[in-house]
């Protein structure tokens, strides 16, 4: 007997029934882990550690390979191998759409007021970007979670169009900020504030010259800080308040000397001085606002320190430590919160580093027109939300849909799902794209497993039974017409009385 060869022993080690035992328990344990770590550490965590790593990839591939060897191993195909074939082709087609929207799809979110239109989309990324003076950018998608920057083990990027590189310093999961504020030399009003309400403690600070913290939204309120130096512009500063919005507005005059404007949604004002310490009770849910700390000339400081994450992903706060470098020298290091633009002096001008999530561009604008928000009988938790938007696309024209929590909607390979929303005045409604490009395979891989499987159990039987009564039938006729030529041949019966 001629020994097997080695591409022989190979293939029939990968068409193997143990091969296929083992990859579908790895993969069923990695789906199971994965679903757990999920529930506890969100889907940006699982996408993370799970489904877009390389080893899961390998798991499906692996899958792929045995299903295909299997397949071929009983070629030529007979009739009766239709079933198996089409259920092995389906399992392949369905991978092969799992892993193309996997590694190829688009996952991201969109957020837009009522009236606000929009054609982009944040990925669910992290990403590095940076503006020099000049206006040359620069952009990078980096997992700083799974290669971290450190002391000694930098990582640089190259700018391009310039002789700049970023360097990414140093990394943390998690950042504890700590802020303080004192007197200083130059021009700078800040407030520190104290919000108390049922549900949460908070203090923030405010700074009047600082267009990303002189107004803060949180919930249904806002609050906002200014300077005036007199009490005419003091006035003037406070009765600019945007309709329909629950808004806590402050000035600081010199002194220093703070006023406030308090306006709710209904467009009711009240102003009045403030006195530092002592507590404003607003309107909105029982919450206590409290000015401890007014500053006419603020110099801050702020400390960056690893804390202990979250479990949820998405509750963390990651930041990244940087510099600026070219061969004229290089600029301070700051550290970068998630979602923060910092502004770092270099080059002879100011250059802006941000810590956020890339923007995508979709073929078509997207138009929030009206949101609703239904609350469980007797509380202020949302029982369901729905938006209605319209779309202007300049290939199909406009058109308007309705997207609910479980009706998205489809347009043109994308899937928008009512995902979230922010209460305020306008309503926010956030929505979840997607886009996999795998989809169409993955139905086809569907239909065509449904229908081997069908042959196979159901069709394949019947036409065996089938054939077999067939078989019978023929076989009983052909008994019978022995039968019958046996008695032809044997010729009449002879009478009984002739044999007496």
């Amino acid at each position: 007997m001629k020994p097997e060869s080695l591409a022989t022993k190979l293939f029939n080690a990968l068409a193997s029934l143990r091969l296929a035992v083992l990859v579908m328990s790895s993969l069923a344990l990695a789906c199971l882990t994965a679903t757990i770590y999920e529930s506890k550490h969100g889907t940006a965590a699982a996408q993370r550690e799970f489904y877009r790593t390389g080893w899961f990839a390998f798991i499906l591939a692996l899958l792929g390979v045995n299903i295909f060897c299997a397949m071929m191993k009983r070629y030529p195909w007979k009739s009766h191998h239709a079933g198996f074939v089409l259920a092995h082709i389906g399992i392949l087609t369905l991978l092969t759409g799992s892993l193309l929207s996997l590694h190829f799809g688009l996952d991201s979110n969109m957020a837009l007021y009522e009236g606000e239109t929009s054609d982009r989309v944040a990925l669910l990324e992290k990403a590095v970007h940076v503006t020099l003076p000049g206006s040359v950018y620069g952009i990078w998608s980096e997992d700083f979670e799974k290669r971290p920057p450190a002391p000694g083990s930098e990582r640089r990027f190259r700018v391009p169009g310039s002789a700049a590189t970023l360097v990414a310093e140093d990394f943390v999961a998690h950042a504890r900020v700590t802020e303080t504020f004192r007197d200083g030399s130059q021009p700078n009003p800040a407030l520190h504030l104290l919000l108390d309400n049922p549900f949460a403690k908070e203090e923030v600070w405010l700074l009047a010259r600082d267009p990303e913290r002189r107004q803060l939204t949180l919930g249904a309120a806002s609050f906002a800080l200014f300077s005036a130096d007199s009490p005419a512009a003091a006035a003037e500063a406070l009765k600019n308040a945007p309709a329909g919005q629950n808004r806590l507005a402050f000035v600081i005059q010199p002194g220093p000397k703070l006023t406030y404007a308090l306006t709710t949604k209904d467009g009711h004002t009240t102003t009045g001085d403030v006195v530092v310490g002592r507590p404003l009770e607003t309107p909105w849910m029982g919450m206590k606002v409290t000015a401890d700390q007014a500053l006419e000339r603020a110099a801050g400081e702020r400390r960056i320190e690893p804390g202990p994450p979250p479990d949820k992903d998405e509750q963390r706060m990651p930041a990244i430590k940087v510099h600026l470098e070219d061969a004229a020298g290089r600029s301070a290091s700051e550290w970068v919160l998630w979602t923060e633009r910092q502004r770092i002096p270099f080059q002879g001008g100011t250059a802006l580093v941000a810590y956020q999530s890339p923007d995508m561009v979709v073929p078509f604008r997207v138009t929030l027109l009206r949101f609703n928000s239904d609350k469980y009988p007797g509380s202020n938790m949302p029982a369901t939300y729905e938006s209605w938007v319209r779309v202007d696309d300049p290939e199909r024209g406009v058109s308007e849909h309705h997207i609910s929590m479980n009706h998205p909607l489809h347009y043109r390979g994308y899937i928008f799902f009512q995902a979230s929303f922010v209460d305020g005045q306008p309503m926010m409604s956030i929505f979840s794209v997607a886009r996999a490009p795998g989809l169409p395979l993955v139905y086809a891989g569907v239909i065509l497993i449904a229908a081997g499987v069908a042959w196979m159990f159901y069709l394949k039987p019947y036409l065996a039974r089938r054939q077999a009564a067939r078989a019978l039938l023929a076989h009983q006729e052909r008994s019978n017409a022995q039968s019958a030529d046996r008695v032809v041949a044997a010729g009449p019966a002879e009478p009984a009385s002739s044999r007496v």
